[in-house]
């Protein structure tokens, strides 16, 4: 507990805030929450949709600040072609351990707040996408939608669950988490839970 996210270099000195205080933040567990079991912890991709003209300034000069960004974080960082010439937005694709996200998303949120590609005193919100079981999806919405807006009230982001996806070849669903970046670090942390609850419970009936 107490973690000062500053002394690690995750924000600019002096960046404009971010949403709630900076001060005392711990990554994913760095006290409780999800517990990955023994070893190393499970990676897991995260697609985080930033807008389009930022492109440069998450990249750099020659690729040097995301490839800065990808070590410090321990993650892998790539930018997916834009869908069409007038897209406004652009995904960025993460692979890597939970700690890894929080590292990375954390810089990205950072990077945009500093290059003023949100105004003063606007906080950086941008939606990322995550994915589960399609058969855990009944339980992140909950009986009536109970759970997923207890998450919303929880979080405050906006977390939708569409009904009428289609599973891909991994049987998996998407999640689209919306909100600033504790926001979405809490949503992201609560659907990495539901998936290791359902790990676990596969394990335990093989």
């Amino acid at each position: 507990p107490g973690l000062n996210l500053n002394a690690l270099g995750l924000f600019p000195s002096g960046a404009p805030g971010m949403g709630p205080s900076m001060a005392n933040v711990s990554p994913p567990g760095a006290h409780g929450g999800c517990s990955y079991g023994q070893g190393q912890p499970e990676s897991e991709t995260v697609h985080l949709f930033i807008p389009a003209l930022a492109v440069g300034a998450i990249i750099g000069k020659q690729g040097q600040h995301i490839k800065q960004l990808s070590h410090f974080a321990g993650a892998s960082i790539k930018i997916a072609p834009a869908e069409g010439m007038d897209a406004k937005q652009r995904m960025v694709i993460i692979v890597g351990p939970p700690e890894a996200q929080f590292k990375a998303q954390c810089r990205i949120f950072g990077k945009l707040k500093e290059e003023n590609f949100f105004g003063p005193k606007e906080e950086v919100k941008l939606e990322a996408h995550i994915k589960v079981p399609s058969f855990a999806a009944g339980r992140v919405i909950g009986k009536g939608g109970k759970t997923v807006n207890e998450l919303q009230n929880l979080t405050c982001a906006e977390v939708v669950v569409p009904r009428d996806q289609t599973p891909d070849e991994n049987d998996q669903v998407i999640v689209k988490i919306s909100g600033h970046f504790f926001a979405c670090q809490v949503g992201q942390g609560n659907h990495r839970c539901t998936r290791q609850q359902f790990s676990r419970c596969v394990n335990i009936s093989l």
